[in-house]
């Protein structure tokens, strides 16, 4: 097998032979998804959005969930994506992110669609700078690509590549890495669209809007498959990269992370709970999201009271004939196991060091709060057993 190194130095224009096959593939696995914010029509949606008997808690949910998933496409999906594209040199890697920003281009289509046929203020697009719950998450995003962003910018103008990065740097650029694959995509992502307006649907409203979301779930699903297989080549490339600090760092990112989901979702039920969907469950099910997310790549879950709270969440997930990749990683992770394992292949990329290494808990006590309440959550912080 040829080998490109993920930083270079290697010739970016070199499409075969193939280094990264998987990467070629699972970009023509998304091409093969390929679908229309026209084909779901959002007619029948007109008539919930502006009906007077439309429980007001129901309607704020519904437009705080999507102004915040059309920033996170607009705002920061293009730009990490463009980043990576940037920073990545192998062309099969290189095709995946092209793939992948076209299809967030398509998402930020798909909720203007929703928007423009319910008749949705345009303001909708401003409130991420009016609402701090909504920035603080689009702020952590931006402050964690902003050293990567550096890097490439002092690599153009000293003309070199990045094939000769100290320790540091690359740690950066795989702390925002792991945010970006794990956390944006694999966390806010994943459970805002499967969770609050599938539940809306679930109680006969917005359901058509719900389909358009569960549609960009199945991309946004190939995209987080990407981003884990993509990390674990770059720990397997980087071992040094991944010693006690940073992996406290990256146990932090995924504690502040988890806080500022809390923050977002206190401000949608700001008027209370909806039948079947609550502030503690919504924060219950996104640690385990992000359990099984560092645990995809070999990392052990920085929560350890984490709980599936919604059940029907693979009920979404039908848009896929065969068994859906959400059904599957849930039970994964649920047996004590990595997205990978049992892979061959992918547990040998990895390489031993994480496997027979594994990440070690610290206790500690976390108080999150909320509209004057407040609960507890016993978290870890994890070191590597050197």
């Amino acid at each position: 097998m040829t080998y490109k190194p993920l930083l270079g130095p290697c010739d970016s224009y070199q499409l075969e032979p193939f280094a990264y096959e998987w990467a070629w593939k699972m970009a023509r696995d998304q091409e093969a998804l390929t679908w229309s914010p026209e084909e779901t029509p959002t007619d029948k949606d007109v008539f919930d959005y502006k009906d007077p008997t439309l429980d007001p808690r129901h309607k704020h949910l519904f437009e705080s969930v999507l102004a915040q998933l059309t920033t996170f496409d607009i705002e920061r999906g293009d730009d990490a994506a463009e980043t990576f594209l940037t920073l990545f040199q192998p062309a099969e890697i290189r095709h995946f992110f092209k793939r992948l920003i076209w299809e967030e281009g398509l998402h930020t289509r798909s909720y203007r669609f929703v928007i423009e046929n319910l008749g949705v203020p345009l303001e909708i697009y401003d409130r991420w700078q009016t609402i701090p719950a909504m920035k603080a998450r689009i702020d952590m995003a931006s402050e964690l690509s902003r050293p990567v962003e550096l890097i490439i910018a002092q690599a153009k103008l000293n003309g070199t590549g990045y094939g000769d990065l100290g320790v540091t740097d690359r740690q950066d650029i795989l702390r925002s890495l792991m945010f970006w694959g794990l956390i944006f995509e694999g966390v806010f992502f994943w459970l805002n669209l499967i969770g609050p307006v599938q539940q809306l649907s679930r109680l006969g409203r917005f359901r058509r809007a719900a389909e358009q979301f569960a549609f960009i779930l199945r991309d946004e699903v190939g995209h987080v498959r990407f981003g884990q297989a993509l990390i674990r080549e770059y720990m397997q490339q980087h071992k040094d990269c991944l010693t006690p600090g940073f992996l406290t760092q990256i146990h932090e990112d995924a504690v502040r992370a988890i806080q500022l989901e809390n923050d977002f979702m206190a401000y949608c039920l700001k008027d209370g709970p909806i039948v079947g969907y609550s502030l503690p469950e919504h924060i219950d099910t996104a640690k385990f999201f992000t359990n099984m997310q560092y645990a995809s790549v070999g990392l052990q879950p920085p929560f350890d009271d984490a709980r599936h709270a919604f059940p029907w969440f693979s009920e979404v997930m039908e848009l896929n004939k065969e068994k859906s990749f959400f059904e599957v990683v849930v039970q994964e992770y649920r047996k004590g196991a990595g997205l990978f394992s049992g892979d061959e292949e992918m547990e040998d990329a990895l390489g031993n060091e994480l496997w027979n290494n594994p990440v070690q808990p610290k206790h500690h006590t976390t108080k999150y709060q909320a509209d004057g309440a407040s609960f507890t959550d016993d978290e870890d912080d994890w070191q590597l057993n050197m």
